[in-house]
């Protein structure tokens, strides 16, 4: 079996665009057509294959198979030689799952780019009319929720169809410029100058860097992607980093006194300042990379301690934290974090029971004694910071 008309890949296209293309291009009336004689064919290839390859175009990426996402490799291999394309062009048109971690969020990776997986749209694909009049195929920016304007001609993405109001995707209507509802997709407004300069940056070699940002501030102010306001605020927000982040804290452990209903040394600091030491791992992908999310939440509790110094009544410097928290402030791991205690070098505010063991999330370690110890090492941001060699 071979099709008939040998498709190119466009090394900027998605996945799901590449085989809408190679269906249409070769006759079939739908995609599900073409994918009900390629399981056939590739159950005769390969009996393990069976039901390797979906017939919905939406459930075609590596990165959406739970268990069976080596199958979906090998089966897309397949697919490539009936196409005559190399099977490294089809994969690299994939999104993939990957062991790196934003936080507790987990990653999927294109071509070396690492991004939070909640970054990719579920639902609705937007689309520039431009573009598709010029080259009919998706880019894979287009899949991610804060790509909304279209870099090249300066205009929002269309996003909702002007007859039915329903949201375009090509997955469902399996038409580029057309809805599923048979209405001709027009072009949209002049792009927010927001969302073109986030467009631009994921265009260019910065994104990188970006993702995990994205991931962060979006917990930080409690604000979805898909908010109108969400590039707007974003790019506010880092153009004036780390001074209004900083004022911020400020404002938050001033209103700490204020409230303060139990001494601080019995106060945990998530008590305070709510999950801010958990959260900035989504900032920076696992021990990838700087994370100017710590960095800066670093030097603003190093400031606290140092106008807090220690006295006889308990202050924000004697604040509690957890195994967790005080391995995000070190640079390291939990495990080390307890060697640390283990072996002196952090005392705690309550040592556990006969027969117990410390909790990760207990709060048991005083802000002021991991900050000093912090400072005490050279600075490591990369999470893999040793202090005392493992048993």
């Amino acid at each position: 079996m071979q099709f008939l008309s040998q498709t190119t890949p466009y090394p900027d296209e998605s996945i799901e665009s590449y085989l809408l293309r190679l269906s249409q291009e070769n006759g079939y009336l739908g995609f599900a057509d073409m994918a009900d004689i390629l399981w056939d064919w590739l159950v005769t290839q390969d009996h393990e294959l069976e039901g390797a390859f979906p017939n919905e175009l939406q459930s075609v990426d590596v990165y959406k198979v739970s268990q069976s996402s080596s199958f979906r490799v090998r089966a897309l291999r397949l697919v490539a030689q009936l196409a005559g394309a190399e099977a490294s062009e089809l994969l690299n048109l994939c999104w993939l799952r990957s062991n790196t971690q934003f936080g507790a969020n987990t990653a999927v990776s294109r071509g070396g780019l690492l991004v939070p997986r909640q970054l990719l749209r579920k639902s609705g694909i937007p689309v520039c009319a431009e573009c598709l009049k010029q080259d009919a195929h998706i880019p894979y920016l287009w899949h991610l929720r804060v790509y909304k304007a279209c870099h090249k001609h300066n205009q929002q993405l269309t996003r909702i169809c002007g007859q039915c109001d329903a949201e375009i995707d090509y997955r469902a209507s399996e038409a580029f410029l057309e809805c599923e509802c048979g209405a001709a997709i027009k072009p949209a407004a002049q792009a927010n100058q927001a969302d073109l300069k986030l467009a631009n940056v994921h265009a260019g070699n910065a994104v990188a860097k970006l993702g995990g940002l994205l991931a962060w501030f979006s917990r930080w102010r409690a604000i979805s992607y898909d908010d109108d306001e969400f590039s707007e605020l974003f790019v506010s927000y880092f153009s004036n980093w780390p001074t209004g982040f900083e004022d911020e804290l400020s404002n938050t452990a001033a209103l700490a006194k204020v409230k303060q209903l139990r001494p601080f040394n019995h106060t945990p600091f998530n008590d305070v300042f709510g999950s801010l030491l958990k959260d900035s791992n989504l900032a920076c992908a696992g021990s990838q990379g700087y994370n100017m999310v710590q960095l800066a939440i670093i030097a603003f509790l190093t400031k606290l301690v140092e106008q807090n110094p220690k006295k006889k009544h308990p202050n924000l410097g004697d604040l509690l934290l957890s195994m967790l928290d005080a391995a995000v402030i070190l640079g390291t791991s939990t495990e080390q974090v307890f060697r640390l205690y283990e072996e002196g070098f952090l005392a705690a505010a309550q040592p556990p029971k006969k027969n117990t063991f410390l909790k990760p999330s207990n709060s048991v370690f005083y802000l002021r004694q991991v900050i000093e110890l912090q400072q005490s090492f050279a600075t490591n941001m990369s999470n893999n910071q040793q202090f005392v060699p493992p048993w």
